[in-house]
């Protein structure tokens, strides 16, 4: 397929005969880009630009490849956090990882080999309840499935009973995301080899069901399935990033993008999750109501509260753009859900190191900006973010 590459979040000027109508409406459509159309001001050429998503994105016969303007390792490091994969020691052994397709090569291959583990030692099972007709009794006797057989004249018993079984959620989510990431057009064939042989291994014992990010997360685990929460952590991030299907030849790969605002905030609300004292905590993805006639919301990034009373303490805004300065419109929004939650603290988070940090104090809210230098994977910035945006007289 032909391609085009462009930075994230940085203009690219394309020629007339790149594009066809058809492939520039959906690019027009596509919110995840910007879009231009040739005019005298772009020298009549399409003007694109990615709003921070970077990855493939298939356009009729054409890929859009975006690359990420912040370093490999960062986003590494980022993913460790985010998807809470530190126990996979991702970064280990691939500081010399360049590419977002190298990146999902060692997510694919870390999450084949686990599973490839965890079958040798044994497939966690447990037990389901199932219903059926029988020539003999087993469990317990249904009797008004019994009644109906004997309506119906059929010479079986109507039994429930519990049967020991790989086929759970548990397995079916590693399950899905191995199909997603067979599909994905993997180059390695070391790492093709680990996929193959874990997904043939599970689908034996293991229905292949759709699965969602959701079902990855807020499960219970306990001392006989605790090693498949960073597995279902990894599936997760397969899942949420992997685009619909899109022909080459004779063969369907997926194409897959990853949203870099998103990843940046979750990497945030998770360091702060583990960074902060243990009488704080963050609430990620705050929604308030809006007194109003009409059906309004605020959607909050973070709301750092006190653990034991669940006071509000401080809003923080995570902004994944470059700016040598917070806009005016930054602060206004931020202060505005100061302002609705009753707090008097207001911190804005950007991924780069600003030219000029804001300290500043609008009404009775205080709001100060903090810049994660992203150039640098475990860059000091990191771990003052926490005391940052800390009260001072509740640090511990």
């Amino acid at each position: 397929m032909d391609h085009i590459e462009l930075i994230e979040e940085a203009d690219l000027n394309i020629s007339n005969d790149k594009l066809s109508e058809l492939q520039a409406l959906s690019l027009y459509h596509d919110p995840r880009f910007e879009f231009e159309w040739p005019n005298p001001g772009n020298d009549f050429h399409y003007r694109l630009r990615s709003k921070g998503w970077v990855g493939h994105f298939p356009v009729g016969g054409t890929v859009i490849i975006v690359r990420p303007k912040a370093p490999v390792a960062s986003i590494f490091a980022m993913l460790e956090v985010a998807y809470n994969l530190k126990s996979f020691n991702i970064l280990e052994g691939e500081t010399a990882v360049e590419s977002l397709e190298e990146i999902y090569e060692r997510i694919a291959s870390i999450l084949a080999k686990r599973v490839n583990d965890r079958f040798r030692k044994g497939l966690y099972r447990g037990y389901i309840e199932k219903s059926e007709d029988l020539e003999f009794v087993r469990g317990r006797v249904d009797i008004r499935g019994n009644i109906r057989n004997a309506l119906l004249t059929a010479p079986r018993l109507h039994c429930r009973y519990e049967e020991l079984t790989a086929d759970l959620e548990e397995n079916a989510i590693l399950l899905w995301a191995l199909y997603l990431v067979a599909r994905m057009g993997l180059t390695r064939d070391d790492v093709k080899r680990q996929v193959r042989q874990a997904y043939r291994r599970l689908i034996g014992a293991v229905s292949l069901v759709p699965k969602s990010a959701r079902d990855c997360m807020y499960r219970f685990y306990h001392r006989l399935n605790h090693d498949y929460k960073p597995m279902h952590g990894l599936c997760r991030f397969v899942i949420e990033h992997a685009g619909p299907g899109t022909n080459i030849g004779s063969h369907e790969f997926l194409p897959f993008s990853l949203d870099m605002a998103k990843l940046f905030e979750e990497f945030v609300a998770e360091w702060l999750a583990e960074k902060l004292p243990e009488k704080l905590k963050v609430d990620p993805q705050f929604h308030v109501r809006l007194n109003a006639n009409a059906d309004l919301s605020f959607r909050i990034d973070l709301v750092l509260r006190d653990r034991m009373s669940g006071q509000a303490l401080a809003v923080i805004d995570v902004k994944y753009k470059m700016a040598a300065q917070p806009s005016e419109g930054d602060i206004q929004q931020v202060v505005a859900y100061a302002v609705e939650l009753g707090v008097s603290r207001a911190h804005l988070v950007y991924p780069f190191p600003l030219e000029r940090s804001v300290e500043a104090k609008i009404g009775n809210v205080k709001v100060s900006t903090i810049g994660i230098d992203l150039n640098h994977a475990f860059s000091a910035t990191w771990d003052t973010l926490a005391l940052a945006i800390t009260p001072s007289d509740q640090y511990a």
